[in-house]
């Protein structure tokens, strides 16, 4: 019948299917709640009148309403969101100032790089939230 040697065989073979099975239904679920839509776009790229319609379950007069009254604001909430921003960036330049002022210089060149890093990643979310207000 069967010796140790199959049996280990067996065994390894249902727990490498099983390993396989469980793989794939986590990314499936993983993969599912990063979607957000029935096109399949991912969450981020989704706008705030998809949200709002899907969500709402808004009928096509509500949307085109919804659609206008969105339009009509974009400018001055970019402009008050520019605004806040500069102040923001205003300050966030002065704190980091002060805290280079009590670094010493092998601190200031790293916190310099950990700086840019975390610019970069603003950056990116930026670009990417200004696709999906519109």
């Amino acid at each position: 019948m069967f010796d140790k040697s199959k049996l280990w065989a067996t065994g390894l073979l249902v727990a490498a299917f099983a390993a396989g099975v469980a793989a794939g239904v986590a990314s499936t679920a993983w993969g599912d709640r990063h979607r957000d839509d029935r096109r399949g776009r991912p969450r981020e790229q989704v706008s705030y009148l998809d949200r709002l319609a899907r969500e709402l379950q808004l009928s096509p007069p509500q949307r085109d309403s919804v659609s206008a009254i969105l339009k009509r604001y974009d400018e001055p909430m970019r402009e008050l969101w520019q605004r806040g921003r500069q102040q923001v960036d205003s300050m966030r330049l002065r704190v980091r100032t002060e805290i280079g002022t009590v670094l010493n210089p092998e601190q200031q060149a790293r916190y310099h790089i950990m700086n840019q890093r975390m610019d970069s990643l603003r950056a990116v979310r930026e670009r990417g939230a200004s696709r999906n207000d519109r």
